[in-house]
């Protein structure tokens, strides 16, 4: 860690912005202003536990569809599961290796929210930004990874947690990490 700064007192929002930056900026990754300004607003929402949901994703999708629900009450949670989905993949995305529910899964209710979230709100600057997360919802993960993984503490199970979504994903992120951790990693094709 030597040559990183860390700043005491700096905001949450201003934190987040700056570490959004960097990560969209060494990736040669290009969003919206809107999109950053999303991406750094659910950072900071949930910097607190109790902000998570704790229904599973399926039923909170099952509730969205509910005959006769308000159109404010199906945004709402559909915001929330494309919300819950993108946190949690990107910043925990590897304790979901091996599991019933993994990361495909909360990648695809995670896009599939915002898809249905472009699709229902009218406002053109909504559509655009609920249709740009859900058009590039991987690639926000993949960003959302890089920053866990430059923010809490690195060890070996993480590292090799991280090649396996690697592996899975492909993703350049994830490859310039381990890279930059001193590893080799080699992309294994599967014949199929």
């Amino acid at each position: 860690m030597v040559g990183k700064k860390i700043a005491l007192c700096q905001k949450p929002q201003e934190f987040f912005k700056e570490r959004v930056n960097q990560v969209l900026t060494r990736n040669k990754i290009s969003v919206s202003e809107n999109v950053e300004f999303y991406i750094v607003d659910l950072l900071e929402r949930y910097m607190f536990v109790n902000n998570l949901d704790n229904d599973p994703l399926a039923i909170q999708l099952l509730k969205s569809q509910e005959k006769g629900l308000p159109e404010a009450d199906k945004i709402k949670i559909l915001k929330k599961l494309g919300d819950t989905s993108l946190y949690v993949s990107g910043f925990f995305g590897d304790s979901l290796t091996r599991k019933v529910i993994d990361l495909d899964y909360y990648r695809q209710m995670g896009s599939i929210a915002y898809r249905s979230l472009s699709e229902s709100i009218k406002d053109q600057q909504f559509h655009e930004l609920y249709f740009e997360l859900h058009n590039h919802f991987s690639g926000f993960v993949c960003v959302l990874n890089e920053m866990s993984h430059e923010l809490l503490p690195k060890t070996d199970q993480g590292l090799l947690q991280l090649y396996e979504a690697y592996l899975k994903t492909g993703s350049q992120a994830a490859k310039k990490y381990l890279v930059d951790q001193g590893l080799s990693p080699v992309l294994i094709k599967k014949n199929v």
